[in-house]
């Protein structure tokens, strides 16, 4: 066997050793790029909660089998990577199942995690295969929670206080005021915290409450401004501060929200058993509820109640954040319950804590302000309710500390500009020292008369004098080169109950159909009924068919008690002739009408809430009807001669809050006495090309019908985004699915062409042969104010009636 040859040369055993020490140092060069060649496992994601999808803070990711982990921020997001090929990626957190996840090495994955929570039983309570022992406690507590709700007792009486507190966030950043908003609701803002908030309201009022209802004793707002009052109302309006779980439904936002008590609780809730505790007064057991369906209307909680009574002890609730409440995306509401020597149980204190933007003042402060509310009520079966001056709603803040501080807020350039714009879009004026401009819909229009109209509408406000106000408008249209007009003077009396007295003269056009008594019922600052800038140049359209008029009116109004009111006005009007309203006796051309009348508008309401804009009064509407009876006396003449009429209006209105949204509708009836020329019969408010309106009917055209006997009524369906709340990325735009009703039945007597000729114009007073019907789908809170329908007509299909059209409109909520 041959061995090998050694290398004696010289000059190759000189290069070998520098060529192996070049090779190791390009080696060791190349060793970090090598070792970047290898595929890294990169995990991204955000972590909810399954049922409310609420982001999970400081949750536990990790690699399973290695030491590579982390920890969720305070929106749930997270990042993890590895050099090593790893496959499944662990996720853990307290009170949640844990969760694993396969993944593909070297391949980066971006993860949206659902964690589920997991439900832990005490050890002291016993649970059996197949029995849910908390259901049969549910069971009897039902049975008692009539004999326990104690203000349900004749001789039940107590005094409450309750304390509202409204901050607003001074940042935009989502796990800080997430953070911000669980310490306000403990009650634990701390010292540096509370200054990223600025008070926005505060107010304390005093009431009786008996079985018959709530009587407000006092109330003090503090240094808080009357239209930020104003506004709160308007948010805030629709929650009840008495909440009582042993109704079957409590109402937030005038929507009801499920209590964990109703006889239908069990379909909406899953309840679990989870504690007994020995107490003073026997023994408690705690019952936990969660909803089955987060976009319900119901609450996830707790709640303890005593066991010989069935009463409960503590109350505990919280919204899911997908529970459908516009702009709310926090609410929780705690109860604490004290014994009475006869085993009864009275609520001694009841907190209401929200987090929510909304979209108003959104467009107000900055891009999507927070605020936070705060409504902590008090009540003791006593005539002294004593609250500890330190602690202002639950809030470990002084009174004296917050007014200061509230105070302070009031003189800033960014709240005087946030008051202004509110005020403008609560009472549709706009404050200019001890003028108010407005109302605003009325300083431009388009019509077909007219052309562009320009208006400068104006009135003196209460820092100019309390009790009066004056104003008026004064426009031209550029089309027409006329000026037109109004003035009013108004006069409140200096009496306990609310009278006001005014008068007005105006010089102007207006819709042919256009419905005195229809103006009354409406009870829009934003909606008057006749052309403005809403329903001409908002409604991408021009106005049609006006007449001139020059009206005279005298009106004095009275509260008879909270719930009545009436108003009696005197009225002289002169309703001109153009083409849009021939007036003709015989083929004879008349120039005019001339009529006067009185009529008397009666309200009925129940426990509704309204506040005085000086002499303005705005409604803020509750679950109950509101109906106005109508009575009016009038003559007209006609070639010399005097003529008589009467008529007799009724109408009924209401929202109606239901869990998948909002059901608003009107009812009205009448009956025309007597003879009267057309223009004086009731005409059903119609609509242009391109319009469209809650109060009209919007493929009927001018003048189309008129009765002397009706029956109207108006539906309106507004749902809660059901549909648009299910589309990805669509869902953040807040939707809205809008469906309408509206059906007339009328008559009309041939004894009216006996005064005046009726018109004998394409569609004008056509005979109604069946009840007019039409319907409207449509999507409503387009960049929050639009709304755009397809309206269709279903009945009385004559020549050149175009069935259906889209419209688009300006509607304003707040």
């Amino acid at each position: 066997m041959k061995r090998s040859k050694q290398t004696n040369h010289p000059a190759i055993r000189k290069i070998l050793p520098e060529s192996f020490g070049s090779l190791i140092l390009l080696l060791l060069l190349l060793v970090p790029f090598l070792l970047s060649a290898q595929t890294e496992t990169l995990v991204t994601g955000q972590i909810v909660d399954k049922y409310d999808k609420t982001p999970i803070p400081y949750v536990n990711i990790y690699f399973k089998n290695s030491n590579k982990g982390a920890i969720s921020n305070d929106e749930g997001y997270f990042i993890i990577r590895s050099w090593q090929p790893e496959k499944v990626v662990v996720f853990s957190s307290v009170g949640y199942k844990t969760k694993e996840v396969k993944i593909k090495p070297g391949v980066p994955v971006y993860l949206n995690i659902e964690l589920t929570e997991e439900n832990t039983w005490i050890s002291d309570v016993f649970v059996y295969p197949g029995v849910n022992p908390a259901l049969e406690w549910m069971k009897r507590i039902r049975l008692q929670r009539k004999a326990n709700d104690i203000t349900n007792l004749p001789e039940y009486s107590a005094e409450s206080t309750e304390q509202s507190l409204v901050l607003i966030s001074k940042i935009e950043e989502k796990s800080t005021n997430k953070r911000l908003y669980e310490q306000f609701k403990k009650g634990n803002l701390s010292g540096s915290d509370s200054s990223l908030t600025v008070p926005l309201y505060m107010a304390e009022s005093k009431y009786q409450i008996t079985p018959k209802g709530k009587k407000q004793l006092s109330k003090n707002k503090f240094s808080s401004p009357q239209v930020t009052e104003n506004l709160i109302a308007q948010i805030t309006g629709g929650i009840e501060s008495e909440m009582n779980f042993y109704n079957n439904s409590v109402s937030m936002f005038g929507k009801s929200i499920i209590s964990p008590l109703s006889n239908i609780g069990n379909s909406y809730y899953n309840f679990y058993l989870a504690d007994s505790t020995n107490t003073a007064t026997g023994k408690e057991y705690e019952i936990h509820f969660r909803t089955k369906n987060p976009k319900n209307l119901a609450l996830n909680g707790k709640f303890r109640f005593d066991s010989t009574s069935l009463a409960l002890t503590y109350f505990e609730g919280e919204l899911p954040r997908r529970a459908n409440i516009n702009f709310v995306h926090g609410l929780s509401v705690k109860q604490e319950f004290e014994p009475l020597p006869n085993q009864y149980w009275v609520q001694s204190l009841n907190d209401l804590t929200m987090s929510m933007n909304y979209e108003f003042i959104s467009d107000t402060l900055r891009t999507k302000p927070e605020l936070f509310i705060k409504q902590s009520t008090q009540t003791v079966l006593s005539d002294s309710v004593k609250l500890q001056a330190d602690n202002f709603a639950q809030s470990q803040h002084s009174t004296e500390t917050l007014d200061e501080r509230l105070q302070q807020m009031d003189n800033t350039p960014l709240m005087r500009t946030a008051k202004w714009i509110a005020d403008a879009a609560i009472t549709s004026y706009v404050r200019v020292g001890v003028i108010d401009v407005g109302r605003l819909q009325q300083v431009i229009r388009l019509t077909d008369i007219e052309g562009v109209r320009l208006n400068v509408p104006v009135r003196t406000n209460e820092h100019l004098w309390k009790n009066i106000s004056i104003g008026g408008y004064a426009g031209y249209g550029f089309r027409n080169k006329e000026i037109k007009y109004s003035a009013f003077a108004h006069f409140r009396l200096p009496t306990e109950k609310r009278r006001v007295i005014g008068i007005s003269y105006t010089d102007d056009y207006r819709r042919i159909d256009y419905n005195y008594n229809d103006f009354i019922g409406r009870e829009d600052p934003w909606n008057q009924g006749d052309q403005d800038a809403i329903n001409t140049i908002f409604s991408f359209r021009s106005g049609r068919k006006m007449n001139p008029r020059k009206e005279w009116s005298l009106f004095i109004t009275n509260d008879w008690n909270k719930n009545i009111e009436s108003s009696l006005y005197l009225r002289h009007h002169k309703l001109l002739a153009n083409s849009c309203l021939p007036i003709t006796v015989d083929g004879n051309e008349m120039p005019y009408i001339n009529q006067q009348s009185v009529t008397l508008a009666t309200r009925f309401s129940s426990r509704e809430k309204s506040y005085e804009d000086h002499l303005q009064r705005l409604y803020i509407g509750n679950r109950r009807p509101v109906v106005y009876a109508i009575l009016e006396a009038g003559q007209y003449q006609i070639n010399g001669t005097n003529h008589y009429y009467g008529k007799a209006i009724g109408t009924i209105k209401q929202k109606v809050k239901l869990n998948i949204g909002q059901w608003d509708y009107m009812a009205k009836a009448g009956w025309v006495f007597g003879k009267v020329p057309y223009p004086l019969l009731e005409i059903p408010a119609g609509s242009t090309p391109g319009g469209i309106s809650f109060y009209n009917f919007n493929q009927m055209e001018f003048l189309e019908f008129a009765f002397d006997k009706y029956i109207s009524i108006n539906n309106e369906f507004i749902f809660n985004g059901l549909l648009f709340n299910n589309i990805p990325l669509i869902k953040h735009l807040n939707l809205r699915e809008l469906i309408a009703i509206k059906v007339a039945v009328g008559d009309l007597s041939d004894r009216h062409k006996d005064i005046l000729d009726f018109p004998q114009i394409p569609h004008y007073m056509k005979k109604m042969q069946h009840p007019y019907v039409e319907g409207t789908i449509g999507i409503t809170n387009l960049l929050r104010v639009f709304t755009i329908q397809l309206n269709w007509r279903f009945t009385n299909l004559y020549e050149g009636i175009q069935p259906w059209r889209v419209g688009v409109g300006l509607r304003l909520a707040f």
